[in-house]
């Protein structure tokens, strides 16, 4: 029985090892970005409709923008937060909202997020670390509140933040009318844009869009990436739906997909 326990280890160990090391940037080196030359997207932190909240972020954002403590953030994970005279808080102030009195009473504001680095992902501590992690501590400590990750399922995020599972969804969302449409969104805090990613040994087979036509592509579900696929005649038929980016680009290592669509931040961070 031992003899047998040591083999399934010593499998496990080896799997591991060849697809993504347990998280190591490493693990992702023989993939490559490719750039789809796709607009500009924003990252904004969505809230319960007419919730009092956003508007209260935004101002706390502001001053965070101005002391330099995003600039700070931005610099250290690489990621492009907006600057100086790029923010303006635009929500309405709510005052009818009882969002932040029950945040408030509670003591602690839940945050929607799923691992996803370099916005919110675990330290070798265990302890949730990033630019999103950072920027809600920053946020949390002005309102004088602590701050809870709660990891979701990114397909139902809006039906969390309705049932109260959690207080806002901040972990590089991007900004659309669907979400635009269901809850209070802030003003832009961060731009990206959407790119592929595949193996190396076939970068030279895949330089736009139309060379994706028929092939296998990974997406993370309520993504981004998937709309972009979804919305793209030569992409649509090959959608693989998965349930985070990073298994999106496990799918490319595999072989089980071609190519994986993701947020450029994310496959910076661990493809460079």
């Amino acid at each position: 029985m031992m003899k047998k326990l040591l083999v399934m280890l010593l499998a496990l160990a080896m799997i591991c090892t060849t697809f993504v090391a347990c998280g190591n940037k490493s693990s992702y080196e023989d993939l490559v970005i490719v750039d789809l030359g796709l607009e500009k997207e924003y990252f904004g932190i969505a809230f319960r409709a007419g919730s009092d909240m956003t508007r209260k972020v935004e101002d706390i954002t502001l001053q965070l923008i101005e002391d330099g403590t995003l600039g700070e953030l931005s610099t250290k994970y690489e990621v492009g937060a907006v600057g100086k005279g790029e923010y303006t808080p635009k929500a309405d102030a709510c005052a009818d909202s009882d969002d932040w009195a029950y945040i408030k009473d509670k003591g602690t504001l839940v945050v929607g997020i799923t691992d996803y680095k370099p916005m919110d992902y675990l330290d070798e501590n265990g302890e949730w670390i990033g630019f999103d992690a950072e920027y809600a501590r920053a946020v949390a400590a002005k309102l004088g509140v602590k701050v809870e990750f709660k990891e979701i399922d990114w397909d139902f995020k809006l039906a969390s933040l309705e049932a109260k599972e959690i207080d806002c969804i901040w972990n590089g969302m991007t900004i659309t009318e669907g979400i635009e449409a269901a809850a209070d969104c802030t003003a832009p805090y961060m731009y990206n844009t959407q790119v592929a990613v595949v193996k190396k040994e076939n970068a030279d087979k895949y330089k736009a869009i139309a060379d994706f036509k028929g092939v296998a592509i990974a997406a993370e579900g309520g993504s981004a990436g998937e709309t972009v696929i979804k919305e793209n005649a030569d992409l649509k038929d090959g959608l693989k739906t998965v349930t985070a980016q990073t298994d999106a680009l496990l799918e490319v290592l595999s072989g089980a997909s071609e190519a994986a669509i993701v947020d450029l931040t994310l496959a910076k961070a661990l493809i460079g």
